[in-house]
C-alpha cells in the first residue's frame, strides 16, 4: 500500500491507493479468486449504483419529510443519471455520487443550526476514497454555503456568522480526519504533476453553452463524447421540468429561488467557461470524461426538482406558470432538431422519443394533480421514470464496446505463470520486462517488477528518465518497450518474456488472442533461453547489473544533455565509468533509395511524400551490422504507428508509438559475423513525416566489460519487501560511491551499519550513497512523504469528533443526574 516495484522501476503507492483503490465496496475482491475479478466489478458497479439511489432517497426523505413511490423515482433518477451512465467505467469516482447527498444533508443540517457529525463523517468519508472528487464536492459545497448566506436564504436561530463559522470548523475537522492519506498524496502528486504544462489561462467558452441543451435528450451520448463532449446531464423529463418550475412555484421561497437560480448558473457557467471547469478538474484540464463534476449539477437539478414536485403536490400547480416551464422545454427541442447536424450523438428518433416521455410526463402531472387522491399515479410515475431512464441506459450504453473477460483472465493467468516460474529459480530483486503487453500495468497483473506503468500519481522524473532513454513516457505512463542491451543490464531487467512459437492451432490462438506484440527486439538473441511456460518463453540476460553496486566516481553530476537518448546513454555509462567510453556510435546508411516517393534533402528530418498516391511508397536503405553489435533507429514522437511500417529484410518490426519524445526501435543485433540488412520504411498515408531518424550501433563487449566490472562489488540483498531492502556491500577503498536504480524520493531513508546517512540522487532519477572501505550492512526504507504528520493530525481530528459526539451525551446524562438528584 505503500510503495511498489511494479509502478515503473519503483514508486510510492499510497497516492495511487488515494485515487483508484480506497473505495470500501474494492474488499469484496478479496473474496473471490482472480479469476473472477470482471464478475466482480461487475457486481460492484450495480451496488454502487444501488447505493447512489439509496442514500439519494434517504436524503429526499429527511429533506422534505416524505415517503413512497415518488421518492424511489427520484433516486432512481439520480442512481441512473447521464452522467453515472457516462461514466459507468469509472467506477472510482462513484463514491463521491454515493455520498453527495449524505454530504448535502449533513450540510443542510449546519445551515439550519443543527448538528455535524453527518457532515463531518461523509464529507472525510469522500475525501479518504478519492480526494479528486471529494475536491469537486468541497468547491460546491463552499460555493453553496457563500451563496446561500448571502442570500439569507435558509432559516436558522442563530447568527449567519455563527452558522459560517460552525461548517468551517466541521470543514476543517473532515479534511484534517482523512489527513494521514491527503497529506501523503499532496506530496505525492508534487513528485508526479511537476512537469505540468503551465499553460496560459484562456478566459473563453470551451463550445456554445446552448449546446448543452442535446444532452438532456434521451440517449444522448456515444463513445466519442468520452474523450471531448458536452456534459452529461441527463435527468429524465419529470425531473427537468419540475426543475424549472421550482421558480415558478409561489410558495417556495423567494430568497431560495434566488440562491439556486445562481448556484445553478454557476454551474452551468463551470461547465463551458474554461477558467472555472480548470478549477473544478484540480487546476488541470481532464484527458477524456470532460466535466467530471458534472454530477453535482445533476444532483443539484434532482433535488430541485423533487422539492417543487412536492410543493405541487401540497399546494397544486400554477397552470399558466407550467406552461411556461413546458414552453422551454419546447423551444429547446425546437433548437435541437433544427441544429441536429451540429450534434452526432443524437437521430430524430432520439428526439422523438424524448418528445413522447416529455408528453407522458406532463399529462400524469397534469392527471396527478386534478386527481391528487388516485393511489396509483406515484406508482405510475415511478414506472414512467424507471422506463426512461432505463431507455437511456441501454441506448447509450449500446454506442460503447466491453471487452471479452478471457481478454483479463486469460492473459492474468499466463503472466502469472510466467512470474511465478521466474520466482521458483530466482528468489533474489531483479525487474523483468516483455515483448508483448495488455495494457501498461501488466506488471501489476502479473505480479513481477517490471518496467511499465499507468498511473494519474506517477512521479515526473520516471517519466522524464523513460523519455531520455528513449521508452515511450507521458505525463501518466511509461512503458518500458525500447530497452537496449545497456539499459537492460542497467534497470536490473534480468528476465525477458516472449511469446513462445506454438504450432498447435488452438495454442497458436490463445497466443493471437493474449500476447498481443508490444514492440520487437532482436538484440535478445544475446540472452539465453532459461526456461517456458505453455505460451511464454522466459530469457536471461547476462549483462544484468544488480540492484546496486560501487562506481569509480566519487561524485555524481547531473546529466543535463539530454537531446539524444543514445547520447545520453553514453553520459550515463561514462558516469559509472569514465574508461567505457561511448556505447553508442552513430551508423550512416548506405544505398538509399526511394521508391514511388520524392527525394529529400534533409532525411533525419523531412517526409516521405508519395507521387502517386494511389500506390505504396517508401525508403529502402543498407545497413551493414558488425558481429557483436546492437543496431538501433531513433524515431521522432510524430512518427506514428500509423503512419509509417517498418521492415528488415522483408519482415516487419513491432512498434510501439505513443510518447513524448523520441524512442529508439531496435533494428538488428550482429552475432559472429558481419552482414548486413535492408530496411524499408514504409509510408501508410501520402505525407509521412520523419522526424529525428538517426541510426546507432552499441558495442554488446564494451556493456559486457562494464557490467562485469561494475558487477565485481555487488550490493547482496539478504532481505526485501515491498519497501525496505536490506543487504551487504564490500567497498575496497574509502569514498566509493554506492550506486543504485531505485528511483530517488524523499521518502527513502538509509542506514549504514545502523547508522542513518543521506541518500543523493544521480541521474535526475536514482539513488546512490558514498560508502567508506569494509564490508557494510546496507538498509533503506520506504514511508511517504507526509504520512506520519498526516497520522498525528487525523488522530487529533479524531478526538475531536469523538468530542463533538461524546460531549451532548455527557450534557445530557449529567443533566438527567442532577434532575434525578433534585427530584429525590
Amino acid at each position: 500500500m505503500l510503495y511498489s516495484f511494479s509502478k515503473a522501476l519503483g514508486g510510492d503507492m499510497l497516492g495511487t491507493w488515494s485515487y483508484y483503490l480506497m473505495s470500501p465496496l474494492n474488499l469484496l475482491i478479496l473474496l473471490f479468486p482472480l479469476s473472477k475479478l470482471p464478475a466482480v466489478v461487475g457486481i460492484i458497479t450495480i451496488l454502487k449504483y444501488a447505493l447512489a439511489g439509496l442514500t439519494a432517497g434517504y436524503t429526499f426523505i429527511k429533506l422534505q419529510k416524505t415517503t413512497g413511490w415518488p421518492v424511489v423515482a427520484f433516486s432512481t433518477v439520480y442512481a441512473l443519471m447521464g452522467w453515472m451512465v457516462a461514466n459507468q467505467l469509472n467506477t472510482i469516482w462513484v463514491d463521491g455520487v454515493i455520498l453527495l447527498p449524505l454530504i448535502f444533508l449533513g450540510l443542510t443540517h449546519i445551515l439550519q443550526g443543527g448538528g455535524t457529525k453527518l457532515y463531518i463523517i461523509s464529507l472525510a468519508a469522500i475525501l479518504m476514497i478519492n480526494y479528486y472528487i471529494g475536491w469537486m464536492i468541497a468547491i460546491f459545497v463552499s460555493a453553496y454555503v457563500v451563496i446561500f448566506t448571502l442570500c439569507k436564504a435558509y432559516q436558522t436561530t442563530s447568527a449567519y456568522w455563527k452558522v459560517v463559522l460552525k461548517w468551517l470548523g466541521a470543514s476543517l475537522i473532515s479534511g484534517a480526519l482523512a489527513a494521514w492519506i491527503l497529506v501523503p498524496t499532496f506530496f505525492a502528486l508534487l513528485k508526479s504533476k511537476s512537469n505540468l504544462e503551465s499553460s496560459p489561462l484562456l478566459f473563453r467558452f470551451e463550445y456554445n453553452p446552448f449546446q448543452m441543451i442535446a444532452k438532456f435528450v434521451n440517449g444522448g451520448f456515444n463513445f466519442n463524447q468520452l474523450p471531448k463532449g458536452t456534459p452529461n446531464i441527463f435527468v429524465g423529463s419529470i425531473a427537468l421540468i419540475m426543475c424549472l418550475y421550482y421558480f415558478f412555484a409561489p410558495t417556495i421561497k423567494r430568497r431560495l429561488k434566488i440562491a439556486n437560480g445562481i448556484l445553478l448558473a454557476f454551474m452551468i457557467l463551470s461547465m463551458c467557461f474554461e477558467p472555472l471547469d480548470v478549477l473544478w478538474h484540480g487546476m488541470a484540464l481532464p484527458v477524456w470524461y470532460p466535466f467530471r463534476f458534472s454530477f453535482i449539477f445533476s444532483f443539484l437539478v434532482i433535488t430541485m426538482g423533487f422539492s417543487a414536485l412536492q410543493e405541487a403536490l401540497k399546494n397544486g400547480i400554477i397552470w399558466r406558470r407550467f406552461a411556461i416551464c413546458l414552453g422551454i422545454m419546447v423551444a429547446g427541442f425546437l433548437y435541437i432538431t433544427i441544429a441536429i447536424k451540429n450534434f452526432e450523438f443524437l437521430t430524430y428518433g432520439k428526439i422523438l422519443t424524448a418528445a413522447i416521455f416529455l408528453i407522458l410526463s406532463v399529462l400524469l402531472i397534469f392527471l396527478w394533480t386534478k386527481f391528487p387522491k388516485k393511489t396509483f399515479f406515484p406508482l405510475l410515475m415511478f414506472l414512467l421514470i424507471a422506463v426512461e431512464m432505463g431507455t437511456n441506459l441501454a441506448v447509450s450504453l449500446s454506442s460503447l464496446s466491453y471487452l471479452d473477460a478471457a481478454n483479463y483472465t486469460e492473459f492474468s493467468k499466463l503472466m502469472r505463470a510466467a512470474s511465478s516460474k521466474t520466482r521458483k529459480m530466482d528468489s533474489g530483486f531483479y525487474r523483468s520486462a516483455t515483448t508483448f503487453s495488455r495494457t501498461r500495468n501488466d506488471a501489476m497483473t502479473g505480479n513481477f517488477y517490471g518496467g511499465s506503468v499507468f498511473s494519474s500519481t506517477l512521479e515526473t522524473a520516471t517519466t522524464n528518465f523513460y523519455n531520455d532513454i528513449g521508452n515511450p513516457s507521458d505525463m501518466y505512463y511509461s512503458v518500458y518497450s525500447n530497452g537496449t542491451i545497456f539499459t537492460d543490464s542497467l534497470l536490473s531487467m534480468k528476465y525477458y518474456f516472449t511469446p513462445r512459437h506454438v504450432k498447435n492451432k488452438s495454442e497458436y490462438r490463445r497466443s493471437l488472442n493474449y500476447l498481443t506484440p508490444l514492440t520487437s527486439r532482436p538484440d535478445l538473441v544475446d540472452y539465453s533461453k532459461v526456461a517456458h511456460t505453455d505460451l511464454i518463453n522466459i530469457y536471461k540476460n547476462p549483462y544484468t547489473l544488480p540492484l546496486g553496486f560501487l562506481s569509480r566516481r566519487q561524485y555524481m553530476f547531473p546529466i543535463n544533455d539530454t537531446s539524444e537518448t543514445a547520447a545520453y546513454q553514453n553520459q550515463v555509462a561514462s558516469q559509472l565509468d569514465p574508461r567505457v567510453g561511448n556505447l553508442f556510435t552513430t551508423v550512416t546508411p548506405t544505398k538509399i533509395t526511394y521508391d514511388n516517393a520524392y527525394r529529400a534533402a534533409n532525411f533525419s528530418n523531412s517526409q516521405i511524400k508519395k507521387i502517386d498516391k494511389t500506390e505504396p511508397a517508401g525508403i529502402e536503405m543498407t545497413i551493414p551490422v558488425k558481429k557483436h553489435t546492437s543496431y538501433y533507429m531513433s524515431l521522432g514522437p510524430r512518427m506514428t504507428q500509423d503512419t509509417l511500417t517498418y521492415l528488415v529484410n522483408g519482415k516487419p518490426l513491432q512498434q510501439y508509438r505513443t510518447s513524448a519524445k523520441e524512442t529508439l526501435l531496435n533494428l538488428a543485433t550482429g552475432t559472429n559475423k558481419d552482414r548486413k540488412i535492408h530496411l524499408l520504411i514504409l509510408a501508410n498515408v501520402n505525407h509521412a513525416p520523419l522526424q529525428n531518424v538517426f541510426f546507432y550501433a552499441l558495442d554488446n563487449n564494451k556493456v559486457k566489460t562494464l557490467t562485469n566490472d561494475l558487477k565485481k562489488n555487488p550490493y547482496k540483498i539478504t532481505h526485501h519487501t515491498a519497501r525496505s531492502i536490506t543487504g551487504t556491500i564490500t567497498s575496497p577503498n574509502d569514498d566509493r560511491t554506492m550506486t543504485t536504480t531505485i528511483p530517488y524520493s524523499k521518502g527513502w531513508t538509509a542506514t549504514v551499519d545502523g547508522k542513518k546517512v543521506t541518500p543523493h540522487q544521480w541521474a535526475k532519477m536514482f539513488i546512490y550513497l558514498t560508502i567508506n572501505k569494509g564490508k557494510h550492512t546496507v538498509k533503506f526504507t520506504y514511508t511517504p512523504v507526509g504520512l506520519n504528520t498526516g497520522i498525528i493530525i487525523s488522530l487529533i481530528a479524531l478526538v475531536a469528533l469523538l468530542g463533538i459526539i461524546g460531549y451532548p451525551i455527557y450534557k445530557r446524562r449529567k443533566t438527567t443526574s442532577t434532575t434525578t438528584s433534585a427530584n429525590n
